[in-house]
């Protein structure tokens, strides 16, 4: 089962963000479902950005 599922993975990953994208346009609509998926994209950005410049490592200490 791992095996393939190593040897699927991206298709599965892809298959999943279909569906939830399919869920979100048609419950919210196609304009509240692009404003979701810029905001976690923006957010994901900021999160990178505040990781490479260390600033979470200031709280782990």
């Amino acid at each position: 089962m791992q095996e393939l599922f190593q040897r699927y993975q991206y298709g599965i990953f892809g298959g999943g963000i279909g569906l939830v994208l399919a869920i979100l346009l048609l419950t919210i609509g196609f304009l509240k479902t692009l404003l979701v998926i810029v905001c976690v994209f923006l957010g994901a950005y900021i999160g990178l950005y505040l990781n490479t410049i260390g600033f979470f490592d200031r709280f782990k200490k």
